[in-house]
């Protein structure tokens, strides 16, 4: 297994930009890989902004 490395972005007056890394298998689609980091994401910060959310697949590194 392998991981990813994701941005996600929230679109607020100062544009908050955080940088999570999470597993993935080879072949699997990217929805699954940003749905899964939004998910870490919001289990590691107590509070998220309001504003709308995008996000990026930066980098996959397999193992």
């Amino acid at each position: 297994m392998g991981k990813a490395i994701v941005k996600c972005s929230i679109a607020t007056y100062a544009e908050d930009e955080y940088v999570v890394e999470v597993p993935c298998d080879k072949d699997e689609l990217d929805e699954i890989i940003i749905a899964r980091a939004w998910k870490k994401l919001k289990e590691e910060e107590q509070a998220l902004p309001y504003g709308n959310r995008s996000a990026v697949i930066l980098k996959r590194l397999d193992d």
